[in-house]
């Protein structure tokens, strides 16, 4: 399988990418920004989590309402994660009915929902290693993206 397309700024990568990414940038120019009010359907963390994390998308200039889909289904999945977990906290990941010990099934949809924001957040630039090349481009801009501001983005300062 080829390697996913590296969108960077930084001097120090190679020209082609750097250009590669330009012609994005440009492409994406006359397309529609993402909207920042999260769609109505999505309710409680899948609705904090569009609104925090849209604009930041939107600044980059990468992420358009051409992908809005992704990020619904991103938002989404975090949500059903976050749940999934709060069951396992309230119930554990296995429990006993009737003398015998059952998986509790909040394990399955933790693992499935991790595996998608996993997958689709790499999709939308938010992997370990494609936010480390966007953090590194906001600062090649002077928007310091501070590792606080992107663990608030998931709710991880709370």
């Amino acid at each position: 399988m080829p390697r996913k397309a590296k969108i960077t700024t930084d001097d120090t990568d190679r020209a082609y990418q750097r250009e590669r990414t330009e012609a994005l940038k440009e492409a994406n120019a006359d397309i529609k920004q993402l909207p920042k009010t999260a769609p109505e359907h999505l309710t409680g963390v899948a609705s904090q989590l569009w609104t925090t994390i849209v604009p930041a998308l939107n600044q980059l200039g990468y992420i358009t309402v051409a992908d809005k889909s992704t990020l619904e289904a991103f938002c989404i999945n975090y949500s059903v994660m976050r749940e999934a977990y709060e069951s396992i906290k309230e119930t554990g990941a296995v429990y006993m009915n009737e003398g015998k010990v059952i998986k509790n099934p909040a394990t399955a949809v933790l693992n499935d929902a991790t595996g998608k924001v996993k997958s689709l957040g790499g999709e939308l630039g938010l992997s370990p290693s494609s936010r480390a090349t966007l953090i590194d481009m906001a600062n090649n801009d002077d928007n310091v993206m501070s590792a606080d501001a992107i663990a608030d983005m998931f709710g991880g300062n709370k």
